[in-house]
């Protein structure tokens, strides 16, 4: 029993002397490299030397030099880097730029094809490799590393971006080189970027490939039209909202502000309130309800709706109103103007004072050149004393009609 507790006890002694001889020269291995990553006035060729087999360490003098524009002395220490650990994929890509600079394009592309190779299902360096295939002018890897981001919602805009620019800018180049799947994406980002023709390209691509999704197309008719482009916005939204005429036009859905639905805005100082209300419709079970308040003489339009006609077709537009209370000699009218602001304006009665529900009727033919009109509700500002406008005002029930030309408006 003595014997077993000595040895076990000399055991112990060797354990801890041997762990401690490790700790010292894991201190000893370590230290310098600490000098390195915080101490930028000791890059120096001793140092270079005493650390030449710690790969970050070799990276970090690359680094240095490359900042300090010597890229073949950045290149030796990130040849070293590599050679003691053949997965720094960071010293490899420092690698690659450094031979470029140095005019060894081969051996720089070759250096890419084996990082993409090695990572390709990898996401933490496909951004680098991206960028370096793009300053390397080598189109597969672009190609192929866009696709990843894209189908991973990574760098999206940027990936975008740099690839729209290597192709000089042109939507079918693009179309040709993303997958399907990532149309959608490069959709997104020219309607961020207001590129109407380019967008429409890519549009039909998806659609040719397959059906689109709602949310997306509902997006794109709305881009369509705030950009003037009728007849394919239309196209889209009657294709995936089945509305042919008006949209919503007894507010008995929210209004969505987008396309060719119903759009409104507030007012931050409180001068009018617009809600969808129930119970107090003419028809349905909704109409909308606008109040004014009485505090300025304000001047209103910020209810509207943007509808396709035909040109030189005419129309009838119905609807019902009601009135509470509405103040001034300048109530608000609904009116009909071209989306284009010319050769088109027709309005109903002012709206004034306190009525039941009524309906009211605008007759209109459409100018040549004219696809789309705007029904809204107008105020103008009054030029009284007791300018300024309060009271209530209900909208219901607005219907589009075609009606013959030889009949009386």
């Amino acid at each position: 029993m003595v014997v077993n507790k000595r040895l076990r006890t000399i055991l112990r002694v060797l354990a801890g002397a041997i762990l401690l001889l490790l700790g010292c020269w894991t201190v000893d291995y370590s230290w310098p490299q600490r000098s390195v990553r915080y101490d930028r006035h000791l890059y120096s060729d001793k140092a270079a030397q005493q650390l030449r087999y710690h790969p970050k360490a070799q990276y970090a003098f690359g680094m240095q030099a490359w900042l300090q524009q010597q890229p073949e002395r950045a290149a030796t220490f990130f040849r070293q880097a590599v050679s003691q650990d053949v997965l720094f994929l960071d010293a490899w890509l420092r690698l690659a730029e450094t031979e470029a600079v140095m005019g060894d394009k081969e051996k720089a592309k070759a250096i890419l094809t084996f990082t993409t190779e090695m990572t390709d299902q990898v996401l933490r360096w496909k951004w680098p490799q991206m960028v370096l295939a793009h300053e390397l002018d080598v189109p597969t890897h672009l190609y192929r590393n866009t696709n990843y981001l894209l189908s991973r919602s990574v760098l999206t805009q940027d990936a975008l971006q740099l690839l729209h620019t290597f192709l000089g800018g042109s939507a079918s180049a693009v179309i040709a080189v993303l997958e399907p799947v990532n149309l959608a994406a490069y959709l997104e980002w020219l309607m961020r970027w207001g590129m109407t023709d380019e967008s429409m390209q890519v549009w039909q691509a998806m659609t040719a490939a397959a059906k689109p999704k709602k949310e997306i197309a509902l997006r794109y008719a709305h881009f369509l039209v705030n950009h003037k482009r009728i007849t394919p916005s239309v196209a889209i939204w009657q294709k995936y909202t089945g509305r042919i005429g008006l949209t919503n036009p007894g507010f008995e859905r929210k209004v969505t502000g987008q396309g060719f639905d119903w759009r409104h805005w507030g007012e931050k100082d409180g001068n009018w309130e617009l809600k969808r209300v129930y119970s107090e419709a003419v028809e349905g079970d909704y109409c909308l309800k606008i109040t004014f308040n009485g505090q300025k003489n304000i001047a209103f339009q910020n209810l509207y709706q943007i509808f396709a006609v035909n040109p030189r077709e005419m129309y009838r537009l119905k609807y019902a109103w009601k009135s509470r209370g509405i103040t001034t000699d300048e109530g608000p009218v609904v009116e009909i103007v071209g989306y284009d602001k010319r050769g088109l304006y027709r309005t109903g009665p002012m709206i004034t004072g306190s009525n039941g529900w009524q309906e009211e009727s605008i007759s209109f033919v459409v100018p040549a050149e004219t696809q789309a009109a705007v029904v809204r509700l107008r105020r103008r500002t009054s030029m009284r004393f007791d300018s300024k406008i309060r009271g209530t005002v209900w909208l219901d029930n607005f219907r589009l009609e075609k009606i013959e030309s030889d009949k009386s408006a």
